[in-house]
């Protein structure tokens, strides 16, 4: 009965309106406290925006663990990485493959106390979408235009406001640059041929050139990289957003290793970038260790879910509920044809937002990068893996394709 009611689209409706006005109101509440308090106190901006932040992006959180009833286990590597994660300044290297892979990122760092703080690089274009892109602006997010020449003037202005901040940072990088696809992957395979550079099973070949300036920039500044990996069990749902709407369980494993980043060779370009380049042969690894026993190496801890997230989203969503049904009533007991039928339009003008906003979160709706790419070398170490990649169906379900690569590629 539970899950016939979840199900329901008017169930999926109300959810996401509560979550779009509620994040309507606190965008609003962000524009004044950066209007009323940022030009005097950058701090204490920062402490306000913190609980807003948070109050927006929990109701996500808690949308993830109490209506679909998802979670995701954490392996840690060693103690001392158990011990230190979220008490410093870091930078967050994590694979990127799945829809809702920032997601499982904010279920993580809620239950460690730093979901308000968490930060990462994100495309520019990102900045349109209401409520979570507009409220990344207040929060500091590092937007890149992708166009090397730009991106390079102000990242470095960028990096240092973020160390500036009292409250320990996570600053998420995805260093494929976009997420895995077929083509994606052929692309990435012919590129690292020509240039001699390794052969990735599982993963895109990583972009360098943000990561080499990124560390630089920051060595001697924070003190530490977390290496994350996020895979998912073949036997469940299909980890995406929509996934989640409809109260289906996902359950993601996520290995976290520690590595100081004085370790991380920065004395040249080169250097950083085989650092790098080794790094997602070790992702590799990982992988394919998971995919062959269904687990990662360390300390495995499950997290409970938080209360706090439960009752946010609760009184988000009786006062947003409760506005609406006033709103409502006070429309069409009016009378008035044309109140009514603005309020219409109104509602379908919300529902159309919501089903875009939602669908800038599929794969398909990541960068070009590689589409309709056909590979072209006829020899080489790629090849097998190549021939592989070239027998799936274009159209298949993303539990369907790939079984081999956990069932969820696109």
């Amino acid at each position: 009965m539970i899950d016939y009611v979840k199900s329901l689209f008017i169930c999926r409706l109300l959810i996401c309106l509560c979550f779009v006005l509620s994040g309507v109101i606190l965008n609003s509440i962000q524009l004044c406290v950066y209007c009323g308090i940022r030009p005097f106190s950058k701090h204490l901006y920062r402490r306000v925006n913190y609980y807003l932040i948070y109050s927006c992006w929990a109701q996500v959180v808690a949308i993830t663990e109490w209506w679909s009833r998802s979670s995701c286990s954490i392996y840690f590597a060693d103690e001392e990485t158990e011990k230190r994660f979220s008490t410093e300044h870091a930078i967050v290297l994590m694979n990127h493959k799945y829809e809702v892979d920032w997601l499982m990122c904010w279920v993580a760092t809620d239950k460690f106390g730093i979901l308000g703080s968490a930060k990462s690089f994100a495309k520019r274009s990102l900045k349109k979408i209401p409520v979570i892109g507009w409220g990344w602006i207040f929060a500091e997010m590092v937007f890149l235009e992708r166009n090397w020449e730009k991106d390079s003037q102000s990242l470095g202005h960028k990096l240092d406001e973020l160390v500036s901040y009292q409250d320990h940072v996570l600053l998420l990088v995805f260093a494929e640059g976009t997420r895995f696809t077929k083509d994606k992957y052929l692309a990435s395979c012919e590129f690292a041929e020509k240039n001699n550079l390794p052969h990735l099973k599982y993963h895109l070949l990583p972009r360098t050139k943000g990561f080499v300036f990124t560390a630089q920039h920051l060595k001697g500044k924070i003190p530490a990289i977390y290496n994350v990996q996020l895979e998912f069990p073949q036997n469940c749902s299909p980890p995406t957003v929509s996934s989640i709407l409809k109260g289906k369980r996902i359950n993601g494993d996520m290995y976290v290793e520690r590595i100081q980043l004085d370790d991380v060779p920065t004395s040249s370009e080169e250097d950083s970038a085989n650092w790098l380049y080794s790094l997602y042969q070790r992702k590799d690894e990982l992988t394919d260790q998971y995919m062959k026993t269904g687990t990662f190496p360390g300390r495995k801890i499950d997290p409970k879910p938080r209360i706090t997230t439960l009752v946010n989203w609760v009184m988000w969503s009786v006062v947003v509920v409760s506005m609406l049904i006033y709103i409502i009533w006070k429309i069409y007991v009016s009378g008035n044809t044309s109140i009514v039928m603005i309020a219409n339009t109104l509602i379908i003008f919300a529902c159309s937002v919501m089903y875009w906003m939602i669908g800038q979160t599929k794969i398909k709706k990541s960068s070009s990068y590689g589409k309709g790419h056909t590979y072209s070398s006829r020899t080489g170490k790629n090849q097998e893996t190549i021939l592989n990649y070239q027998k799936l169906q274009p159209n298949s379900h993303p539990e369907d394709s790939v079984k081999h690569y956990n069932g969820h590629i696109q």
